[in-house]
């Protein structure tokens, strides 16, 4: 099976292509706003909170250590992987490809249209006219170019960060469709057994990650976690006992952990 990230700005097209793939490659997680609602159960956020952070550029005062919108995203990030690690994945929500950039057989495509198109697209779903229509795309793809630079320090539409950008200025949606599973057949990106162990243990280090991000007396602290069939490792230097035995009974109580190495220094 594959996985899949798909980049779009407003008004693209990007969950009709993700739904023609997923059917395409027979996958089963067509993922977007499912990601919200994931974390919103597991880790009691608003998806309202969450959508504001995810779309939204950051306020003045949210610029400081500690601004809860990398928090929110350790969640999304382990929410995204746990579907990730079912078998396949088509994620067509916001910022996939940074999300999951750290997987380099993970293909992240971004799909682009005209900004004619856009509008007469967006005019059919509100019913509004041209002139707002097109502001109202300019005013979101700025919004997350502010948001990602932000998070990351990158511009979310730099073709770098993609492995394929599709236009569909002439394309179609089924050509896109077909070059996007034509891409999944290569060796860079078909998934192995050795792929997917790697994918299952970025997912359970992911949870232990959010478990402690999500616990009042262990979200400050910065450790490394690592997983390995099961087994994590746990390193980092920290002040006090206390901390040091939260973390390992928070730790424990994670699903799917099975031994914990612990690593850290008091």
């Amino acid at each position: 099976m594959s996985i899949v990230t798909l980049s779009r700005g407003s008004k693209v097209g990007g969950q009709k292509l993700a739904e023609m793939l997923a059917a395409e490659i027979q996958c089963h997680n067509i993922i977007s706003r499912e990601v919200l609602v994931k974390v919103s159960e597991e880790y009691g956020v608003t998806e309202k909170t969450l959508i504001e952070a995810m779309d939204k550029p950051p306020k003045i005062w949210e610029r400081s250590v500690g601004n809860p919108r990398h928090l929110y995203l350790i969640y999304i990030r382990a929410a995204l992987l746990d579907y990730a690690a079912q078998g396949c994945l088509v994620y067509h929500g916001n910022a996939g490809h940074f999300l999951l950039g750290d997987i380099s057989w993970v293909l992240k495509v971004r799909l682009i249209a005209p900004l004619e198109q856009r509008i007469t697209l967006l005019q059919k779903t509100m019913e509004i006219d041209r002139y707002n229509a097109e502001q109202h795309i300019h005013k979101i793809d700025d919004e997350r170019a502010r948001w990602t630079k932000f998070l990351y320090g990158e511009d979310w539409r730099d073709p770098h960060n993609f492995d394929m950008v599709l236009n569909l200025r002439s394309l179609s949606f089924t050509t896109a469709c077909q070059s996007i599973k034509n891409m999944l057949d290569a060796d860079e990106f078909k998934q192995t057994d050795q792929r997917d162990a790697e994918i299952a243990n970025k997912a359970l280090a992911a949870r232990v990650q959010a478990s402690l991000a999500a616990h009042p007396k262990t979200a400050s602290i910065d450790i490394d976690v690592s997983a390995e069939s099961g087994s994590i490792t746990l390193s980092g230097l920290l002040h006090s006992n206390a901390t040091h035995d939260n973390i390992l009974a928070l730790t424990k109580e994670v699903r799917g952990v099975l031994s914990v190495n612990n690593m850290m220094r008091v």
